[in-house]
């Protein structure tokens, strides 16, 4: 029997560390933590909107701040896209730090409602949840 798993997720090389419960035997397990990793061990991270989206240009192309949930928490990432032309009969779809699927169905509705052709473009989209500068 098991109490609670606990993930300290991250990338190696930054200090920003996420504590996701995935199963609790007493209550609700939609619940994460952020932590930065510091000399005296990890802090807690009051906003961590202010660090996800902090040290972004005024308004650069092909990037924008939308609200996400990660467990119960909202959470302002940064979201940045790109297509080109397909140099290639079979375009290239890259998605990091959302799911492939997830990406293939968003283009869909963007061919469907919005009128915009991407069955020629590659496409590249990018969830910036780490400040990596820091």
């Amino acid at each position: 029997m098991v109490d609670v798993v606990l993930y300290l997720e991250g990338e190696r090389y930054f200090s920003y560390r996420v504590l996701r419960g995935v199963k609790n035997r007493f209550g609700s397990t939609n619940e994460i933590g952020m932590f930065e990793m510091q000399g005296d061990g990890m802090q807690g991270i009051m906003n961590p909107s202010d660090i996800l989206i902090s040290e972004r240009a005024e308004n650069p192309a092909g990037s924008v701040i939308v609200s996400t949930m990660e467990g119960t928490r909202p959470l302002l990432v940064e979201l940045q896209a790109l297509t080109t032309q397909t140099v290639f009969g079979f375009p290239r779809r890259t998605a990091n730090g959302i799911d492939y699927n997830r990406l293939t169905l968003l283009m869909a509705v963007i061919e469907k409602r919005a009128g915009i052709p991407l069955s020629n473009q590659d496409a590249y989209l990018n969830v910036v949840r780490w400040n990596k500068n820091k």
